[in-house]
């Protein structure tokens, strides 16, 4: 029992003793444990104040990656333009519009993107709202399309004709050689026939290059039967062309004087041959006439019908060649119901130099038209110079005008974000839009303009050449 009781104290005595040791070691593992916990703490604020800042920067980073991509892909976005682009596009909704206006406009388009917009979006925008310009596209076009041709030159009454560029006077002289028997008379010792073929002859052959000549005879005889057949007698023997002195004096030597007059008749004749001949500018006739009308019929009706329009001027004059007084009177009232002139020759030499006047009256008209065309050369170039300066100048200020507006609307978006020069691809292009066009309406301004100062210079050279010509051959009877 004793044994027993004192195995039992051991027991308890050693667990005291254990207990007393306990609450030292309990302490340090506390302390040991709290330190613990504040390193841990320290360590969890430590990592606490790192993160945001290490998330900004990693943020920031990412930010400046996507602007520096997006920079990059502009970059890397290259817009074909050309003159043909420039054509191409559609006339802008606010080329009237005010600056502000349209930087409002183009804020708005931004801001609807919430900024997420690349230089082609703003190029692309800016020409929507400024492009197309109809004075810039006019001009563009009418260099494209320019003919240095001066219009102003066209087929006139007895003036300048112009075919394929060149220019050639056209004068059309119709002698009606009458054939009647009266002819046969003799004045001075020669037949009033023969003395007509001469001062006729003399009168054509020196006719300048570019008149055609006709020879109509009538009342001429074929047969027996000499009123009936000469009163139907006309025929064009020299048809209507430049002159040919053998053809032309075969054809003048190919009947004699022995029939009746029928001048109603040759008038008729004269005007189907101006009508199928489709020739334009003057036309001039020339009657060589003893008589007056012996076949019953109307020649102040035939020359009332003779063809003349625009393109027209027909001309009658009669030379009365030994006219008895009491037929002048009807021939007369002939020329004037065509605005001609009578003119009355008595003898051989008169009706030669009545001759010799009409082809100065002829030489006359010549040089009218020459000063007359001359002038309208010059104003015709004038006239063209100006037209191109005043395209060119509209144009050139509507091209100027839409590159400052692209600029300063950039510009301004530029300042308002605070970001300096945004969408410099769009500048690039816009730069390169507005050069285009320029250097185009400038080359071709100039080039337009030589093409008119030579045009005007070629066709005033061919005038004068012309009138050189036509003078040198008059130069006699000029002198005379």
């Amino acid at each position: 029992m004793r044994t027993f009781i004192l195995m039992a104290l051991f027991i308890i005595l050693t667990a005291c003793s254990t207990t007393e040791k306990s609450p030292d070691e309990s302490n340090q593992k506390i302390e040991d444990t709290e330190e613990g916990t504040e390193d841990k703490s320290t360590e969890a604020e430590a990592t606490s104040d790192e993160d945001p800042d290490e998330s900004n920067t990693n943020s920031e980073e990412n930010e400046t990656t996507e602007e520096e991509t997006a920079s990059n892909e502009s970059e890397d976005i290259e817009i074909e333009i050309s003159l043909e682009s420039v054509l191409e596009e559609e006339q802008g909704t606010m080329i009237n519009a005010s600056r502000q206006e349209i930087e409002d406009e183009l804020t708005s388009f931004i801001e609807d993107n919430n900024g997420d917009v690349t230089d082609e979006m703003v190029y692309e925008k800016l020409l929507e709202m400024l492009g197309g310009h109809p004075d810039m596209l006019e001009g563009i076009k009418y260099f494209q399309d320019f003919s240095a041709e001066l219009v102003d030159l066209t087929d006139q009454p007895g003036g300048l004709k112009v075919e394929d560029g060149e220019l050639s006077l056209r004068n059309n002289v119709y002698i009606l050689m009458d054939n009647s028997g009266s002819m046969a008379d003799e004045i001075d010792g020669q037949t009033k026939m023969d003395a007509a073929k001469e001062s006729v002859n003399q009168f054509v052959e020196d006719m300048p290059n570019g008149t055609q000549v006709s020879l109509i005879n009538y009342g001429f005889s074929k047969d027996s039967d000499e009123e009936s057949n000469s009163c139907s007698a006309v025929e064009e023997t020299f048809p209507i062309g430049e002159y040919e002195e053998n053809e032309f004096n075969e054809a003048l030597n190919q009947y004699g004087s022995e029939g009746f007059t029928p001048l109603a008749l040759a008038i008729e004749e004269v005007g189907k041959v101006i009508e199928n001949s489709e020739s334009t500018g003057s036309h001039t006739i020339y009657v060589v006439s003893d008589g007056q009308e012996t076949c019953n019929g109307d020649p102040v009706a035939a020359v009332q019908d003779l063809p003349e329009d625009e393109n027209i001027e027909t001309v009658l004059n009669i030379i009365g060649f030994d006219i008895q007084d009491d037929e002048v009177q009807s021939l007369v009232d002939i020329t004037e119901a065509n605005g001609g002139e009578y003119l009355s020759a008595t003898n051989p030499d008169e009706l030669s130099r009545i001759l010799k006047r009409e082809k100065l009256n002829l030489f006359n008209k010549y040089r009218d038209w020459s000063n007359e065309n001359l002038k309208n050369i010059t104003q015709a170039s004038n006239d063209k110079h100006l037209d191109r300066t005043e395209v060119v100048n509209a144009a050139n200020t509507a091209n100027r005008q839409t590159d400052n507006s692209i600029n300063g609307v950039l510009n301004d978006v530029s300042m308002n974000s605070s970001q300096e020069f945004r969408y410099p691809k769009a500048r690039e292009w816009a730069e390169e839009r507005y050069l285009i066009v320029r250097d185009f309406l400038h080359e071709n301004y100039e080039d337009a303009g030589d093409d008119i100062d030579s045009e005007k210079e070629k066709l005033r050279d061919s005038v004068n050449q012309e009138f050189d010509e036509i003078e040198s051959d008059y130069k006699e009877d000029i002198e005379e």
